[in-house]
């Protein structure tokens, strides 16, 4: 093999932060293989890109051709390649990322509550998500990363369930469940814990429903940084004017006023919007 093939390892990938890391092949691979692609797609997804890396490439980058190379073969896969990556691109702050995830809460039926402050046994707690529905009440706590590479270790349910103590001893911490949700993944013990102690992990690497592909098909909950019609930069402008979703766009066109684009620049961000939702209910409709 040439120096430089990226199965030798001669390949390195620039990180958002700067920091360079060897290009991994498998690290590429299961990121397809969890968007959906089938050991054939992605192996011809790895093959479609992989002569075209250089050395220096950025993750943002190296994304992109992948959900490239992923549109051209499968795009509703695309789609769902696109939603990982599109959590991440949420932040840098948690904020929208709550948001995001009581969206996901409503979509379900519960009434939700935001940042609510509830006294506990010892100590009061701020709850990031109070959800009720029929009488039942659940608490989530939600944790966003910048780095998809994050995993959550075993200290995190750790710490939550003696919260989730602490709270139920009090009269307004009475909960039936406590969730946590994070838009990376968790480690095994951490699944472990959680499953021994009854609390519900939502992430990558878990079959809970928030989070999973199926409810943000379901009821069109595709985050508005999916898009590839606007820059970063507008994407975080409609964010902190607190538009999380693409279908906040169709449903709210005035969000996108203060962008000052033109007809034809607004037309192609709502087909964009409208083509993403369409490609979700089609994935949904055909699973």
């Amino acid at each position: 093999m040439q120096r430089g093939d990226p199965a030798e390892g001669g390949i390195e990938v620039r990180k958002s932060d700067g920091q360079r890391e060897a290009y991994s092949r498998e690290k590429l691979r299961r990121s397809l293989r969890w968007a959906g692609a089938g050991k054939a797609m992605a192996e011809e997804v790895l093959a479609d890109v992989e002569p075209r890396l250089r050395d220096g490439i950025t993750t943002g980058k190296l994304y992109r051709m992948a959900r490239k190379a992923l549109q051209r073969r499968s795009r509703g896969t695309a789609i769902t390649y696109s939603l990982k990556r599109a959590l991440i691109d949420l932040g840098p702050s948690g904020f929208p990322f709550e948001q995001f995830c009581g969206r996901l809460f409503e979509a379900m039926g519960y009434q939700v509550h935001y940042n609510r402050f509830v006294q506990g046994r010892c100590v009061q707690h701020e709850i990031d998500i109070i959800a009720e529905r029929d009488g039942a009440r659940l608490f989530a706590e939600c944790k966003f990363h910048n780095r998809a590479t994050y995993r959550n270790d075993v200290k995190l349910p750790l710490y939550l369930r003696a919260r989730s103590v602490d709270l139920l001893v009090g009269e307004d911490g009475k909960h039936d469940a406590f969730w946590v949700l994070s838009n990376t993944t968790y480690s095994e013990d951490a699944l472990a814990y959680a499953d021994c102690e009854g609390l519900i992990l939502a992430g990558h690497n878990t079959d809970h429903y928030p989070l999973t592909r199926g409810l943000i098909n379901e009821h069109g909950l595709h985050p508005l940084t999916c898009l590839n019609s606007l820059k970063v930069a507008q994407k975080r402008n409609l964010i902190d004017a607190g538009a999380v979703l693409c279908r906040d766009l169709l449903e709210k066109p005035r969000l996108l006023e203060p962008l000052r684009l033109d007809a034809r620049q607004r037309e192609r961000v709502r087909r964009e919007c409208r083509e993403i939702l369409e490609r979700g209910k089609v994935r949904r409709e055909s699973a």
